[in-house]
């Protein structure tokens, strides 16, 4: 026999439930947000709030998220943009200063490669930027060169990436050496010479 009344279903439980299809219909808005021309120029931080704010309006229209609090609709479009892989995990973490909850799309050794790995690309095309349209002399060292390369780099990195804002510039040694012989303008060993730096593992950087 089938009992005729059922419980009503709370609205926590009616936003758990729906919370998947909230969050992947978020993916598909956030990856057409973050096209826009203006998004360029904005810091994740203020794109995840202004995301937010027309996320919102959005998904209060349904049901389940009629009274869903501004936490809530946050959650939500961190977790999109999480599961867009348009951003690391750390960067959304430390741009809302809160950790995201489980599951998560990559493990932190795999956050903390894909990290390493964007900085030793920004080492290398910055690089061969400063390279090319640096007017020096021929009897510059390569050190000095590095040197002076090092300092307004450490500056915008630790702007872009507040997560790394407290490493000493020793922890960017190896990734400096390691982006400057991926730009091809010079071999590691060149740079490790220069530097009087071995690297204990070529091709990757050392553990954070």
């Amino acid at each position: 026999m089938t009992w005729p009344f059922r419980k009503k279903q709370s609205g926590a439980d009616a936003a758990v439930e729906w919370m998947p299809r909230a969050i992947d219909v978020a993916v598909r808005k956030w990856i057409e947000f973050e096209a826009q021309p203006f998004a360029a120029s904005m810091g994740l931080d203020e794109k995840l709030h202004l995301f937010t704010q027309g996320l919102a309006a959005g998904l209060r229209q349904w049901k389940a998220f009629e009274a869903g609090s501004d936490a809530l609709m946050l959650l939500i479009a961190a977790k999109a943009v999480e599961h867009s892989r348009t951003h690391l995990r750390i960067e959304i973490e430390t741009a809302l200063n809160m950790p995201l909850p489980e599951p998560h799309e990559r493990t932190d050794a795999e956050e903390n490669e894909l990290l390493m790995a964007k900085v030793i690309d920004r080492v290398s095309r910055k690089w061969d930027y400063f390279s090319k349209t640096l007017v020096s002399r021929y009897d510059v060292s390569l050190r000095d060169r590095i040197d002076s390369f090092t300092r307004p780099f450490l500056e915008g990195v630790r702007i872009d990436f507040p997560m790394l804002r407290e490493a000493p510039n020793e922890f960017f040694d190896s990734i400096i050496a390691l982006g400057i012989a991926q730009s091809g303008l010079h071999s590691l060993d060149e740079v490790e010479r220069a530097l009087e730096l071995k690297l204990s593992i070529r091709g990757n950087p050392v553990d954070r």
